[in-house]
């Protein structure tokens, strides 16, 4: 490895990184060069045979460190159009340290817009975000890997007649999108939550939104090795029953190798999208002492959803009815191979579900044997467990 030269660049690889007034430690990480694998939508291309590749192609002048707030968004504007590897180090405040007075200030400092062809990758093991949302919206072609992402609380959540008080920031919001490959994330309310809501006006003052959202007709996603913890409605995939226009044969996405820890719902909630889960573990209680976040069920099923379940496994203490891992909104359907629930292998049959498929998996797998994986997962998934 080269040092760090006058003019502030970090030779790696070929490579050169704007470090700016970096440590001369910051090194250029191989990660960063990463395509997503074939293994999942996000990165199958039937046409041209290479999927997401985000930042790969970035020249040497449009890779970046960043530490600030300021650094990212200079990062991310500079050079419209252009390939980027951006590289976070360390946790970046998005509100940077300026509590949000009201929704229109939140919105206005707290969203975080990433372009097309971008990676997306945190340095080490403690890179990240507090108090604002990643947004990748009309954008093609972006990565996003080994970051903790705190899930932003609405300073001003609204008001809906009849059923109360709603947050309105996800951690990452994905619209109209394709070729998205999120990995090695973790997602979590973190220091704020759910049994720190008020009551306001007679209804439970909600502040959190979801973790993951994907919606109007995004499409080619992959979700791997990330860990979802400690939230209510995690990920929304389509998010009105009425958009199927935009979101009819779209929203193919994979989910495999994550982790799905004490969470209420939502993991996820689909409308429309095809959804591929394989080697996944779903745990969460629905015991009396499960306070804070009660499981209510792992996958919804809205409407003209389908869902190719595989070698997954749900660890539910105190639930007895397989059925209810699944709870369904309208027309869908979804078929299981090879899971595992509560340590018996999973059976739907008396579950009165849907599981004739009209599509099949297009991209080549491995199935892991999750009982294995679930032994393991400690060190592979989550930000900074390469």
């Amino acid at each position: 490895m080269n040092k760090v030269i006058a003019i502030g660049l970090l030779i790696w690889g070929g490579y050169a990184i704007n470090v700016n007034a970096l440590s001369p430690s910051v090194i250029m990480q191989p990660q960063a060069m990463d395509a997503a694998p074939a293994n999942g939508f996000g990165g199958y291309d039937a046409k041209s045979g290479i999927g997401t590749t985000g930042g790969i192609h970035a020249s040497k002048d449009m890779i970046f460190a960043v530490k600030t707030k300021q650094e990212l968004m200079d990062a991310i504007t500079i050079n419209k159009g252009k390939p980027r590897i951006i590289q976070v180090i360390g946790t970046i405040d998005i509100s940077e340290n300026r509590p949000y007075q009201n929704f229109a200030d939140q919105k206005s400092r707290s969203l975080i817009k990433i372009p097309s062809n971008t990676t997306l990758i945190g340095v080490g093991d403690n890179a990240g975000f507090i108090h604002g949302s990643l947004i990748v919206s009309k954008a093609q072609n972006v990565i996003i890997r080994n970051l903790a992402i705190e899930a932003p609380v609405d300073v001003a959540p609204h008001f809906e007649e009849g059923d109360g008080w709603n947050a309105e920031w996800d951690g990452i919001n994905i619209i109209e999108s394709t070729y998205i490959w999120i990995d090695h994330v973790s997602f979590t309310d973190g220091k704020f939550t759910d049994d720190q809501y008020i009551h306001k006006d007679g209804w439970k003052y909600v502040q959190h939104d979801g973790l993951l959202d994907i919606k109007r007709g995004s499409d080619f996603i992959t979700v791997s090795y990330s860990l979802f913890e400690n939230h209510d409605k995690t990920i929304l995939i389509g998010h009105n029953d009425k958009n199927d226009a935009q979101d009819e044969n779209k929203l193919h996405i994979t989910f495999h190798h994550n982790v799905f820890d004490n969470l209420r719902q939502r993991t996820p909630r689909i409308r429309f999208g095809k959804v591929h889960l394989y080697n996944n573990v779903f745990t969460g209680s629905v015991q009396k002492s499960a306070t804070i976040y009660p499981y209510l069920y792992s996958i919804g099923l809205g409407v003209k959803s389908s869902v190719i379940s595989e070698n997954n496994l749900f660890h539910i203490q105190g639930l007895t009815d397989s059925c209810k891992i699944v709870k369904q909104f309208g027309n869908n359907n979804i078929q299981d191979s090879g899971s595992i629930f509560n340590e018996m292998p999973l059976s739907w049959s008396k579950c009165h579900f849907d599981n004739q498929m009209s599509w099949s998996i297009p991209y080549q797998y491995t199935l892991d044997d999750p009982n294995n994986f679930r032994s393991n997962y400690n060190q592979n998934v989550g930000n900074g467990k390469w």
